[in-house]
């Protein structure tokens, strides 16, 4: 072998596993190294999975995930190595010094081909060198960047230094960026110790964040010769909307001839969302599994491994268990195929944090911290707070705290006999400004599912417990024990602004899906679709979402693409709504009340599904004047004082309860059709009931 007398790579021309492809010859290269990227366009054998680093000539870090055998023919004449997969290669295919040594490779410098020679010492096939193909470098960016909704940024550019000594440099946006509405435009690049900049686009309706290092593109620098190629200028300054000034022209070989130039057209407003917290990280699609931490080509073969290896049984019962209803096995299979895919949703074994962060949630102002000493409790009392500390600790849920505010710790005890760890915030609550953000309304909701045949229920494990709290608002929620003080890391219990908060970041994360097929109402959300094959398509979109802020859910509490569902305290079915049964067994079981707290806590139970009992306020008139509207009404001891109903009162409560064993059912408003109302009043009360007009008579409506 004849060591090359020139530092320009050698490139020849070569089939690997039969796609003829350009590669360069290294002699300084121990190993042969394939990009992934090409990796995933040929067809090869079976992937081994194996983790390590090389190192570049210039001390750079090239990342492998495994190796695999090649098929590298010259000629017809067949030769094999196994080369290692790289994600960050900086060609497609780089030819080490196995592979010379292996196939008896002789490089001849001064003729510039490649011999291949046999035992004989034959030559049995020849490559030419090759002029080199334009070539291309990852640009990256150089700090993390926060962009509001349609701006516009000039951002600082780094090029890996291999292009050591390029003064310019044509920039290309990697392919499939603008399908996250973040524009980049082809531009000429001066470029100054393999630093440059360039003007990016947010168009979206959301504030983005880009992560330091996320790959932006690819930047070629082939001497420009010959052609003309017309590039715009981008502005380094202004918004989105503005006027970029005219373009120039720059000079540029036939190998880019065609490649558009031109910026991608502004007029579309359909936006695919990513919450403002959550970070687009290097943008190549690495597909990791995250359990052993093994990286794969494609996301068939990463989901593939997690179902055959990492995936806990568990989850492989829970999925089976959610689609148990399901009878047509076809249907069942798509089912099961999107909740695999998405399977990590269900993976409970470690607390999870979403990415995204409650911001101002606990605003105070400038009020001094509130300290109210921990309650006295009895021992007894005093092992389980010990115990739920301990378990909140391992959890990340709380941390160890040297703050001025503190609130006392109160223990909750369930119908079942088992405490609930809550903090008493309501000092910390007077002095918060509250957070605005709306919670939909019921009714709303309900409103929006009259054409709806399909429909699923999610539920988030732990609730607010899965959003991450700002760090200055984390004191605010401190607590203490006898002898130890703690606070929040994440969003508690019991803050007022907790349900806005969480609402925002719901909704944030669900972005443009919300009213068209989903709802969210706090951590209660419903997918609703017209038909099966549509539900399946709305499925995997809102997991996806889900799965990609890093939420986890409750199985036991999810029902998956059911005809029939329970939400938000009503069944609804095929366009009719009645009240859940469940619910409506508690308050037939009411016994008869014997404190003015009992009676009116069984009229609000009851006020709750009014539209569905006539005449409501007609007959629950004599039991409203034990709603407390006084301060002295109010008071403990009033609520807490026996009373004797009277005739009127007792048949208003028993009417109330006969009325709910009837089986209540109404429409939910269908927007194409007629709406009717039906008035009633008497000199204690006044009514209307609003129907539609049907094919099959008027019906109400809820």
């Amino acid at each position: 072998m004849i060591p090359s007398q020139s530092s320009t790579p050698i490139y020849i021309n070569v089939q690997v596993n039969n796609k003829c492809q350009h590669a360069i010859i290294d002699t300084g290269s121990a190993v042969t190294i394939i990009n992934q990227q090409l990796l995933k366009k040929i067809y090869h054998k079976k992937f081994i999975y194996k983790q390590k680093l090389h190192k570049s000539a210039n001390c750079t870090s090239i990342n492998i995930i495994g190796e695999i055998e090649l098929e590298i023919k010259i000629q017809g004449h067949k030769t094999l190595i196994l080369a290692d997969v790289a994600t960050n290669l900086i060609t497609d295919l780089l030819i080490g010094n196995d592979w010379i040594s292996n196939s008896n490779v002789i490089i001849d410098s001064p003729q510039r081909p490649i011999f291949l020679i046999d035992r004989y010492h034959r030559i049995v096939a020849t490559a030419p060198f090759i002029t080199p193909p334009d070539f291309q470098s990852p640009v990256l960016l150089v700090n993390e960047i926060t962009l509001p909704p349609y701006s516009e940024k000039c951002i600082d550019v780094k090029i890996p230094s291999s292009m050591n000594n390029i003064a310019e440099a044509l920039f290309e946006p990697t392919p499939n960026f603008h399908s996250k509405q973040m524009l980049l435009t082809n531009a000429l690049l001066k470029v100054v110790n393999n630093k440059s900049r360039l003007t990016i686009i947010n168009a979206n309706d959301r504030q983005r964040t880009l992560s330091k290092n996320t790959k932006l593109g690819y930047v070629s620098h082939q001497p420009p010769v010959n052609k003309h190629l017309t590039l715009p200028v981008l502005s380094t300054k202004g918004v989105y909307g503005q006027t970029h000034p005219k373009p120039f022209i720059h000079k540029r070989n036939d190998s880019i001839a065609g490649r558009s130039c031109a910026l991608p057209t502004r007029n579309t407003r359909k936006v695919q969302f990513m919450d403002s917290t959550c970070r687009i990280e290097h943008y190549d699609e690495q597909h990791q599994c995250y359990v052993c931490q093994e990286q794969f080509l494609t996301r068939s073969d990463l989901q593939q491994h997690l179902r055959q290896e990492c995936y806990p049984q568990n989850i492989r019962d829970q999925i089976e268990q959610l689609t148990s209803h399901i009878k047509d096995l076809n249907h069942k299979q798509q089912l099961q195929q999107i909740l695999w895919k998405h399977g990590k949703l269900f993976d409970l074994h470690q607390p999870s944090i979403i990415k995204a962060t409650a911001q101002n949630a606990i605003e105070t102002g400038n009020h001094p911290p509130i300290y109210t000493p921990p309650y006295r409790v009895s021992y007894k009392d005093e092992q389980i707070q010990r115990d739920e500390i301990n378990k909140l600790l391992k959890q990340g849920i709380i941390e160890e705290s040297t703050s001025p505010w503190s609130s006392p710790i109160v223990l909750v005890r369930k119908k079942d006999g088992t405490v609930r760890f809550c903090v008493d915030f309501r000092k910390l609550n007077n002095v918060t400004t509250k957070d605005a953000f709306p919670i939909p309304r019921i009714d709303d909701i309900f409103d929006h599912l009259s054409q709806a045949e399909y429909y699923t229920t999610i539920d988030f494990k732990s609730g607010y417990f899965q959003v991450g709290l700002d760090l200055k608002d984390r004191p605010k929620t401190a607590f203490s024990t006898r002898d130890q003080h703690y606070q929040f890391t994440v969003l508690p219990q019991g803050v007022t602004n907790g349900p806005p908060a969480f609402q925002r970041i719901v909704s944030q994360i669900l972005g443009p899906t919300r009213w068209q097929h989903l709802l969210a109402y706090l951590d209660d959300v419903i997918i609703y679709s017209p038909t099966f094959d549509q539900h399946l398509i709305h499925l995997d979109d809102i997991l996806n979402r889900l799965n990609d802020a890093n939420f986890r859910l409750n199985v036991n509490k999810c029902h998956i693409a059911k005809t029939s569902i329970d939400y938000l305290g009503h069944r609804i079915e095929h366009g009719n709504i009645r009240p859940n049964a469940e619910n409506i067994r508690a308050l037939l079981e009411t016994v008869q009340p014997i404190t003015a707290k009992e009676i009116f806590r069984f009229v609000k139970a009851a006020e709750y599904y009014r539209k569905f009992i006539p005449r409501f306020s007609i007959i629950a008139q004599s039991l409203h004047k034990y709603a407390p509207t006084t301060k002295e009404q109010r008071s403990q001891k009033s609520q807490s004082t026996p009373i004797t109903l009277s005739d009127e009162e007792l048949n208003a409560f028993n009417e109330l309860k006969r009325i709910l064993t009837n089986d209540l059912v109404l429409r939910i408003p269908d927007e194409n059709l007629p709406f009717k109302i039906q008035t009633d009043a008497s000199k204690i009360g006044i009514g209307a009931v609003l129907m539609q007009i049907h094919p099959n008579g008027d019906l109400p409506i809820a």
